[in-house]
């Protein structure tokens, strides 16, 4: 980027705040650097759109198309392979101004499955095209490739997004299976679902999520990704209510029957403490939901942010799993700041969640603290 576009931007100075998420997983010691660092790569990406007068829906689809752009993540180049060896992924977005949605499941030759999300998400914004029909909100397979390309939405060979590390886990898993040794596939590798949340200087807010789903999967196979209310949520304020934004990361037949992203929503839009909110939804509606009854892996991740309408704010994360990274940025600070959260020593994955945050003012006064930590576990 040039100086004086650096220099407008700043100029301009307009406010907003977006957190992003690489993946609840287990996350190895040596790749800990990388993964914080694409996160911080994807804020900086969102906070130019916001810097510049971006909404907070555009500031998210840059965040994630830097993500699955990146191919140490599972969405777009570099996703897991099905079972078969192509890449399918999944992506959505939510408008909390709109409260419309638009998502895909299983598409294929799509680099940035996330553009699309965003493209019948804001269709859904015109409500109704011509002679009475209704936009699609879900778009899938083979369908919503060819929607792509007829609106105009780069498609590619489906080949270019296989990335060596994704062909190498492939055929390792594929052997290991041969020799019925595989006992979990989902926690051998970071899961690496990426996921953004955003509210703009307007106090709008806006989620996604993208993945290319578990390894080995079967083709078809949708996760939460591309599932409304489990992939992410994003509603803005309205009377005493918050303004709320989720998007989750996990095992996606989990996800989707909690609903997680759309259950942490609701509960933090009338919550005063968003920490110890958070901490009830995972304890009370994922890790003891009766629809995961019987299950002893119930993995997952959410990420979530939170503002009241005086612009003071919360971004929170929360996690079953050994790891979750997350990056986030506030418009009013230099720089990103990212984290690779662990759940503490001799807590079995699964079993307990942990709750952290940080805190935020969309427009700081000079006597106020830009950020507060809290964790909870």
């Amino acid at each position: 980027m040039s100086a004086g576009v650096v220099e407008s931007i700043h100029n301009f100075d307009m406010s907003g705040f977006i957190g992003v998420h690489a993946g609840a997983g287990d996350h190895s010691d040596e790749t800990s650097l990388a993964y914080k660092k694409i996160c911080k790569d994807a804020c900086r990406k969102g906070a130019v759109v916001l810097k510049s007068g971006g909404s907070a829906l555009d500031a998210i689809t840059a965040s994630i198309a830097a993500l699955e752009d990146c191919p140490l993540t599972n969405a777009g180049f570099g996703s897991n392979l099905t079972w078969t060896g192509t890449v399918e992924c999944d992506a959505c977005v939510m408008d909390g101004k709109s409260l419309s949605w638009g998502g895909v499941g299983a598409v294929t030759g799509v680099r940035n499955p996330i553009i699309m999300a965003k493209s019948l998400c804001i269709r859904q914004m015109n409500k109704q095209l011509s002679m009475g029909r209704i936009p699609p909100c879900l778009l899938v397979g083979e369908g919503a490739r060819s929607w792509a390309e007829e609106a105009g939405i780069p498609t590619t060979d489906p080949k270019s997004l296989i990335s060596e590390k994704a062909r190498r886990i492939h055929l390792h898993y594929k052997k290991k299976l041969a020799k019925e040794q595989e006992k979990s596939i989902n926690m051998l590798s970071p899961l690496d679902t990426v996921g953004a949340v955003c509210i703009d200087s307007k106090g709008h807010v806006a989620a996604a999520s993208s993945s290319g789903g578990i390894i080995l999967k079967h083709s078809g196979r949708t996760g939460q990704a591309a599932m409304f209310g489990c992939g992410c949520w994003a509603q803005d304020g309205s009377g005493e209510n918050s303004s709320v934004a989720t998007s989750t990361s996990g095992c996606g037949e989990y996800l989707i029957r909690t609903m997680l992203a759309r259950e942490a929503a609701l509960d933090l839009r009338t919550t005063s403490c968003g920490s110890t909110c958070l901490h009830g939804t995972m304890v009370n509606k994922f890790l003891g939901s009766p629809f995961l009854a019987g299950i002893s892996d119930p993995f997952g991740g959410v990420i979530a942010l939170k503002c009241d309408r005086e612009g003071v704010g919360e971004f929170l994360w929360s996690h079953t799993t050994k790891s979750f990274c997350i990056g986030y940025m506030n418009c009013n600070e230099k720089s990103p700041k990212s984290s690779m959260s662990k759940l503490p020593n001799g807590i079995e994955p699964g079993t307990k969640a942990v709750v952290e945050g940080v805190g935020f003012i969309l427009n700081p006064q000079p006597d106020h603290q830009n950020e507060m930590q809290s964790s909870t576990t």
